[in-house]
């Protein structure tokens, strides 16, 4: 009887981590495609990305609170015998707001200041997903003989968050809104 009792509770335990890694990775970023190209002797870079905000993040966008999507990119010279050199390095900040008078959604390049409407959440959504010809640095300053990658992930800035929400949000699967690491080689 006991050890039927321990199995039992082991099924139970199972299938809660299970569905525990489902609940905290349901808002996952998808980083879908990435490439870098020359043009002119400067590397740039284009990215799409499939965001999906949880109910709770959306719940408070439409409230009012606005949201700071950050992509991260970065350029590592692969090393034998230590860990990768972080040779560039550049974040790409965009605030996603919900106007309710107009029923409009604003995204706000917080890198050169461009302000962009939006009808609907999927178009406004769509634009931070896509980054297309961002500029990187100049070939140049790319030594020969040396092996580069890249990688880029894009996520939600919990700090950008309004104070009272913030410990919550730490704390929340709810507020992990996250892409992992997508890596290429250069």
């Amino acid at each position: 009887m006991l050890i039927n009792i321990k199995k039992i509770n082991l099924i139970y335990m199972i299938i809660l981590m299970i569905f525990s890694y489902e609940l905290t990775y349901a808002a996952n970023i998808n980083i879908v495609s990435t490439k870098t190209y020359i043009d002119n002797d400067i590397i740039y870079l284009d990215s799409y990305s499939e965001l999906k905000l949880t109910k709770e993040a959306y719940k408070a966008l439409r409230q009012g609170i606005s949201l700071e999507m950050h992509t991260d990119f970065q350029l590592l010279e692969k090393r034998k015998w230590l860990w990768n050199k972080i040779v560039f390095k550049k974040t790409l900040v965009h605030k996603l707001e919900h106007k309710p008078l107009t029923e409009n959604f604003l995204v706000t390049n917080l890198n050169n200041g461009i302000v962009n409407y939006y009808k609907n959440f999927d178009s406004a959504v769509n634009a931070i997903s896509k980054i297309s010809k961002m500029k990187l640095f100049d070939k140049n300053k790319l030594k020969k003989n040396i092996n580069y990658s890249a990688r880029i992930r894009l996520f939600l800035n919990v700090d950008s968050l309004p104070s009272p929400l913030r410990p919550r949000a730490y704390f929340s699967s709810d507020w992990n809104i996250s892409s992992q690491w997508y890596r290429w080689k250069i």
